[in-house]
């Protein structure tokens, strides 16, 4: 048994599993934690946790600070950190669910802008995919609007923030470690979330640090563990079994939040997740066919 655990976690897709349930994890404390801080101070503690644990380790690889391409490295930590925030605000508005099924949209927006920003070659089977993601939106978001939450739009706009920061990390990547990549979006996220977070600072005790505390470090180690996991096996297979986040934070909603599951909720997900599993498998035929 211990060896099959080995190398199922040696193939990367172990290892992004996992990663898939850390985040998930993280997602039911960030949920918990809202009703007691801001966006803004969950978001603080995350960064500066992250930045401290992360300079040593640039340090200690004599990878610099500075990184390459540092315009695009800062692009990256912005919409990173606008993502993360407008995130955290729909998770705690709505279902966990249902948020979490809005950020994983972020495969068409991550479509669409490539298209727009570098000319990416976009085909007609991925407007296509494309549509049937914005049709699962639709659903999903209340298929007649006369209860349309806000939180629902911070969820859409984490997505289309979030694609528009895996445009720049995948450009980053090109000429810079995934650690200095990471470091950025600590460094900008703890920068635009200072003033916040002494404007409303205020000292937790131990019942919440640890649960703050612990929400940073899942996420670290959940984003070493998948980056690590995407040596193993390809990016786009890496972002389809990513998508076990969706299903891992669903059942954490319905068991401890009570989240209900409804028939349209049902539905609108399969579309949106139908969707971005078709926009990777297409991106993944196109970097294997002859002309590429």
């Amino acid at each position: 048994m211990v060896d099959i655990i080995k190398r199922f976690l040696a193939s990367g897709f172990g290892l992004i599993i996992l990663a898939a349930l850390i985040f998930s994890f993280a997602d039911i404390l960030i949920k918990s934690l809202s009703s007691s801080f801001t966006a803004t101070q969950i978001g603080f503690i995350r960064f500066v946790l992250g930045g401290f644990i992360l300079w040593p380790t640039l340090y200690s690889r004599g990878i610099s600070l500075r990184g390459n391409q540092t315009g695009i490295l800062i692009l990256r930590g912005l919409f990173g950190t606008l993502s993360f925030f407008y995130l955290i605000k729909s998770i705690a508005m709505i279902p966990l669910a249902n948020a979490m099924v809005l950020f994983y949209t972020f495969p068409l927006f991550v479509t669409l802008f490539s298209f727009l920003l570098f000319r990416a070659a976009i085909e007609k089977g991925e407007i296509l995919l494309i549509g049937v993601g914005l049709v699962g939106i639709y659903i999903l978001m209340n298929p007649n609007f006369h209860s349309l939450h806000k939180g629902y739009f911070f969820g859409l706009l984490s997505s289309c923030l979030g694609g528009m920061a895996m445009v720049f990390i995948h450009k980053a990547r090109q000429t810079n470690d995934p650690f200095i990549i990471y470091f950025y979006f600590c460094l900008v996220g703890g920068i635009l979330c200072f003033p916040f977070f002494i404007q409303s600072f205020r000292l937790p005790d131990v019942q919440h640090w640890i649960p703050l505390v612990s929400v940073a470090l899942m996420l670290l180690v959940g984003q070493v563990l998948m980056n690590h996991g995407l040596k193993f096996c390809k990016a786009s297979e890496g972002s389809l079994m990513m998508m076990s986040e969706v299903v891992f934070a669903g059942i954490g909603g319905v068991l401890i939040f009570k989240d209900p599951v409804t028939p349209h909720f049902l539905v609108g997900a399969l579309l949106i997740v139908g969707s971005g599993v078709g926009l990777n498998l297409m991106s993944r035929r196109s970097r294997h066919s002859p002309a590429s």
